[in-house]
C-alpha cells in the first residue's frame, strides 16, 4: 500500500478508488469525493467511454478491470457503486486487496453474500461501510438518542409505511429493473432499503417476518408491493409497507411504554410523552377506561444532514482512529437479511425465523432466476 499524504489538522489524505463510476448515484457521492481528505486515484467502469470521461473529471486514471486498478493504484478506500448484484464480489476483492470499502446500498442481493463481505472484512482487517446515509439525518439522530435515553420506555409497536411512486417508465429505463437476475427483487432491494435501515437502526432487528409480497401495477416479474408483520423478541408487533405503485408521505411511528415518536419525510420529529408509564398505569390506574395523558415534548434536532459528506466523514474517522463507522457491514446486513425474510416469507406464505435460513432463501431466488424471463 502506497503510503497516504498527511492532510493538515485531520489525519493522512486517503486515496479513493471508485468502481461503476457510470452510475447516476455518483452525483451524490461527489459530496464527499470533494472533501480536502479525498485524493481520487482511480475510476473504473465497464463503460469506457463514460469511464474515461469520468477519469477525466477527476484527473486520474481510468481502469475496465477493478483488479487492475486495486493492484495499480493501491488504494485506501474503494467506493463501490456497481448494481447490487455486483457488489459482494468487489467488495471482497477490494478487501483481500488491502483496501477499506465504501459500498452502496444494498450491500448485496442476498444476506450470504452480505456475510462473506463481512468475513473478508474481518480476515483483512479492514473497514466495511455501508452508505445508508439517513442514519445522519438529524431527526433520526435525535430519535435514536431518545430511544437509548429510555424516553420511550418498552418497545410497544412500530409503523413504517413508504411509498416510492414509480411509473412504468422507470421500470422501461433498463432492462435489468424489476428482474430477479438483474436486482434480486423489487421495491424490497431497490426503493426499501433506506427506510429498512432506519426502521433496524432505532427498533432493532425482529425475530420473525411474515409478508405478502405483491405485483399490482407493474409489468415486471419482481413485486412492487410489500406488507409485512413483524414480531421482535420482546412480544413488540408492527407493520411495514412498501410500493411503488402508490403515491403519498412517508412516515414512521415507534411507540413504546413512554411515549410514541413520529418521523415525517419532511424531516419533522414528533415526541409525545405519556404522563404515566403505560406499564405503570394500566398495572394501577383505578378507573375502568382511562387513558394516560400526553404532553408533546420539545426535542432538540442536532445540527448536520443526512448527506454523503456525512458518510464519508464517518468512514474516514473510523479509519484515522479505530472507531466503527456508522454503519459497518454487520449493521448494513440487517436491512438485506430483513428484505431477504420478507421475500421468502411472500412467496412461501409462511413465517419467517430470524436470523434468516441462508439455505432456504438461496434455493428459493435460484428458482425465481431460473423462471425469470
Amino acid at each position: 500500500m502506497i503510503e497516504s499524504e498527511e492532510q493538515a489538522g485531520n489525519g493522512p489524505v486517503l486515496r479513493h478508488a471508485i468502481v461503476g463510476v457510470g452510475a447516476s448515484i455518483l452525483s451524490a457521492h461527489r459530496l464527499g469525493l470533494d472533501l480536502p481528505a479525498v485524493q481520487v486515484v482511480g475510476v473504473c467502469d465497464v463503460n469506457d467511454i463514460i469511464g474515461r470521461a469520468r477519469a477525466d473529471e477527476f484527473g486520474c486514471p481510468y481502469y475496465s478491470d477493478h483488479r487492475r486498478l486495486l493492484e495499480e493504484a493501491a488504494p485506501d478506500v474503494t467506493v463501490v457503486l456497481t448494481p447490487h448484484p455486483y457488489h459482494a464480489a468487489i467488495t471482497i476483492d477490494a478487501l483481500n486487496a488491502g483496501s477499506h470499502v465504501l459500498v452502496e446500498k444494498p450491500m448485496a442481493v442476498e444476506a450470504v453474500e452480505a456475510d462473506a463481505m463481512i468475513e473478508a472484512a474481518e480476515r483483512n482487517g479492514r473497514i466495511l461501510a455501508v452508505n445508508f446515509q439517513q442514519r445522519f439525518r438529524p431527526e433520526i439522530v435525535a430519535a435514536r438518542e431518545l430511544i437509548r435515553s429510555g424516553a420511550l420506555g418498552e418497545l410497544h409497536r412500530v409503523e413504517l409505511v413508504e411509498p416510492w411512486m414509480r411509473p412504468a417508465a422507470y421500470y422501461r429505463s433498463a432492462g435489468w429493473r424489476g428482474t430477479w437476475r438483474g436486482e434480486g427483487g423489487g421495491v424490497l432491494l431497490n426503493q426499501a432499503p433506506h427506510g429498512l435501515d432506519l426502521l433496524c437502526h432505532l427498533a432493532g432487528m425482529p425475530k420473525q417476518v411474515v409478508a405478502w409480497t405483491k405485483t399490482m401495477r407493474h409489468a415486471i416479474e419482481t413485486e412492487d408491493t410489500l406488507l409485512a408483520m413483524v414480531e421482535y423478541e420482546s412480544g413488540a408487533l408492527g407493520t411495514i409497507y412498501f410500493s411503488t405503485a402508490e403515491a403519498g408521505p412517508r412516515r414512521m411511528e415507534i411507540v413504546g411504554t413512554g411515549g410514541r415518536i413520529q418521523i415525517e419525510e419532511n424531516g419533522t420529529l414528533r415526541f409525545d410523552r405519556f404522563e404515566t408509564d403505560l406499564r405503570d398505569h394500566i398495572a394501577n390506574h383505578p378507573g375502568m377506561y382511562a387513558a394516560p395523558a400526553m404532553e408533546e415534548v420539545d426535542v432538540r434536532i442536532p445540527e448536520g444532514k443526512g448527506d454523503h459528506a456525512a458518510v464519508y466523514r464517518d468512514l474516514h474517522n473510523a479509519i484515522w482512529t479505530g472507531v466503527a463507522p456508522r454503519t459497518d457491514g454487520r449493521d448494513g446486513r440487517m436491512s438485506l437479511e430483513l428484505a431477504n425474510a420478507m421475500i421468502l416469507s411472500g412467496h412461501t406464505l409462511q413465517p419467517v425465523s430470524l436470523p434468516l435460513d441462508r439455505g432456504a432463501y438461496s434455493e428459493l431466488l435460484a428458482g425465481l432466476r431460473a423462471a425469470g424471463k
